[in-house]
């Protein structure tokens, strides 16, 4: 008698899926009868993180750095639903999203966050987030459409010291530098800029956001968002006229309010398989997930390095088998790109930056985009390594 196949949902075409994806297009016909599997995505064309500064900057393509999840959820036989998920049920196994619903057995999210601008009154609907990415991307080519008829000069502020708001700020200076007479540039920190990296970095990184005309302002909490203006703790005020996120993350509601257990106000709480603590049929990765026996920087490498154990641990779960663990690794390599063709490198305290290193920033993006973009031949695959 044929076994009824397990129903797979994956929701949110993030980094770690891709991987998840690729693993199902390595299976065997007798395996893919075992699994009836979903993507539920947003966006069928899921934009790579690592490259969007070069986008905004205009060294690459859309196409580019988007891949294309209907040829690879085709390639690995994976029915694709492009929907927005807004409930889940983990009584009845079933998600809800604006196209109806769909049953699951086993599920895995990997949806991304948002920035955390909630909690400053004024601060909801304004301005422009950097995620979702592909909506940051669409209001980012309205507004360069609309700097040609600017009848007087604007001010633009990048709300966000991290890596993501320098990297940007620095991008999309560049990409604007035709009308430096038109547009000024700011970059406000609530605290040091680039926190948790070397400071021979923040330097360097201070040195090109100088060079590029943005002016820094650190150890400024913002109060609240008025019409036109920023209000700081300590009571000053900058005008703008147009504000841009990049303060860190913060989770969506609907994985809380479903009952999975969450830390860090709704950020699902994982073990070490990247398995949901409190529901055994979910799993998590990426930005949405937190292991609080290893906390890491919401950051795109740990999605990536995230991925291949997803996949293998889906699978095994699938199987009945023994899950493996998921071990984040402390160091990492870090390169920023300064908006035109250089960049900065950080990798165990050593730092160096040129043109050479943000060519060598671009042949791991390029790579990475063809590991996902290139037609699949599923016998030259690269296995992963057994962890």
């Amino acid at each position: 008698m044929t076994s009824t196949p397990k129903r797979l949902l994956l929701i949110g075409g993030g980094h770690a899926h891709l991987f998840v994806l690729e693993a199902l297009c390595r299976q065997s016909a007798e395996v893919r009868a075992r699994l009836d599997v979903t993507l539920l995505s947003r966006e069928l064309d899921t934009p790579y993180s690592g490259m969007l500064p070069g986008l905004v900057a205009g060294h690459y393509r859309t196409m580019e750095c988007h891949v294309d999840l209907r040829a690879l959820a085709a390639a690995a036989g994976v029915r694709l639903v492009q929907a927005t998920v807004s409930r889940l049920d983990l009584t009845g196994n079933r998600a809800y999203t604006d196209e109806g619903s769909v049953e699951f057995d086993l599920v895995s999210l990997d949806i991304g966050s948002t920035p955390p601008v909630e909690g400053i009154p004024g601060a909801a609907g304004v301005g422009l987030a950097v995620k979702p990415i592909d909506r940051f991307l669409q209001q980012w080519n309205e507004l360069q459409s609309r700097i040609d008829q600017l009848v007087r000069p604007v001010h633009m502020v990048m709300v966000g010291g991290g890596a993501g708001g320098v990297e940007l700020v620095l991008a999309m200076a560049y990409r604007l530098r035709a009308h430096k007479d038109r547009v000024k540039w700011s970059l406000v920190s609530r605290g040091d800029l680039l926190p948790g990296y070397p400071r021979r970095v923040a330097r360097m990184m201070t040195a090109r956001l100088v060079a590029a005309g943005v002016a820094i302002r650190t150890g400024s909490p913002i109060a609240r968002v008025d019409a036109g203006q920023l209000v700081f703790a300590d009571g000053s005020i900058a005008a703008c006229d147009q504000v841009l996120w990049a303060t860190g993350s913060a989770a969506q509601e609907w994985p809380a309010a479903a009952g999975l257990a969450c830390v860090d106000d709704g950020f699902i709480s994982i073990n070490q398989h990247l398995q949901s603590v409190s529901h055994p049929q979910v799993f998590a990765a990426g930005d949405m997930a937190t292991d609080v026996t290893q906390r890491r920087p919401k950051a795109g490498v740990f999605a990536v390095r995230q991925g291949p154990v997803l996949a293998e641990n889906l699978l095994r779960h699938a199987r009945g088998e023994p899950l493996l663990p998921y071990r984040a690794q402390r160091q990492y390599l870090s390169l920023m790109s300064t908006g035109g063709r250089h960049a900065v490198a950080s990798w165990y305290g050593f730092s160096w930056q040129g043109g050479w290193v943000w060519q060598w920033k671009n042949r791991i993006d390029q790579r990475f985009m063809q590991r996902f973009s290139r037609p699949f031949d599923v016998d030259a695959m690269p296995v992963p390594p057994r962890r």
